[in-house]
């Protein structure tokens, strides 16, 4: 590979060098792009061209604020509890999840458990509390009938465009965001790709280990929907050995959304929205300033436009 970096990691079996997953080279190279690209975007949006929201979709910022104000609206929820409870277990369950996880692919790390707790364990049981939220989720969405809330389509291809224009500055409008801005329902898709990736590779991973005994019996060879997984040997490597390969990938992805959701929610003009995964409310002005009321009416009395409620007349 060029300037000397190298994708894979390599060990000895059967006498002969195979692959057994991604190499540091592939987490430096990301912390390097991440880097440049969080700046250059800082950079873009903070110093050459900040630029407030556009108001051409609605009304005004000050007119929302009236309205709310004259319906004695002071605070908007955004997030539930069981919508807050859930997003911080599972951030905890994935920050687990890598630390332990990279510790495990790294040979040199001389601590090899915290409490008398292997690493390995914590790599299960976090992964055990993701697949759990991953169900509690997927439960928690049809119960509430609220599918669509996340699709992406061809209104959020153009905010995304407008955006990426207004950033570049070749576009003045900087549209406000919807309920669930473009972003994150791009971020949403991206994490349930890599989380579904990881849950995958990680489960033909697991059966070949002793701590989960009580399961089913580890194995190096076994067979599922008539698919056989295994090791393999040095000539036929098996699924298992390329899934080291694919979970890594699958990681590493899954850190680089996290990277870019951690540098959004950090800064300073997203402050207030990000608050609100805590208190789970955002202000009256937070509300006007951000987001369209057409896609997010509040209030105690919903207009079409998200403005003063229509007259009965």
């Amino acid at each position: 590979m060029p300037f000397g970096i190298d994708v894979f990691r390599f060990t000895q079996r059967a006498g002969r060098e195979v692959v057994v997953g991604l190499s540091w080279d592939v987490l430096l190279v990301l912390a390097f792009v991440a880097t440049l690209t969080f700046l250059g975007h800082y950079v873009l949006r903070e110093i050459l061209n900040p630029t407030e929201h556009s108001d051409s979709d609605g009304p005004s910022k000050r007119e929302v604020e009236q309205s709310l104000e004259s319906q004695g609206v002071e605070e908007i929820g955004r997030f539930t509890f069981a919508q807050r409870a859930s997003h911080w277990v599972m951030a905890i369950s994935i920050f687990a999840m890598m630390l332990s996880g990279f510790l495990i692919m790294n040979n040199d790390v001389t601590v090899k458990a915290v409490g008398g707790i292997s690493w390995l364990t914590i790599h299960i049981v976090s992964a055990i509390v993701l697949i759990a939220y991953v169900l509690f989720h997927v439960g928690h969405v049809a119960y509430k009938g609220t599918w669509d809330k996340m699709w992406v389509g061809t209104k959020e291809v153009k905010d995304l465009i407008a955006r990426f224009q207004n950033l570049i500055g070749l576009k003045e409008e900087y549209p406000r965001q919807f309920e669930y801005p473009s972003a994150q329902k791009l971020l949403h898709w991206g994490v349930t790709g890599a989380t579904f990736g990881i849950i995958f590779t990680g489960f033909v991973l697991w059966r070949r280990v002793e701590v989960l005994s009580l399961f089913w019996e580890p194995t190096r060879e076994f067979t599922f929907l008539g698919v056989e997984f295994g090791l393999g040997t040095a000539d036929s490597l098996g699924l298992i050995s390329w899934s080291f390969v694919l979970h890594d990938f699958f990681a590493v992805g899954m850190l680089a959304l996290v990277m870019g959701h951690v540098y959004f929610a950090l800064r300073p003009n997203e402050w207030e929205i990000t608050k609100s995964m805590i208190t789970g409310k955002v202000t009256v002005e937070e509300y006007a300033e951000k987001y369209s009321p057409a896609s997010w009416q509040v209030g105690a009395e919903r207009a079409a436009d998200g403005g003063e409620p229509e007259s009965d007349d």
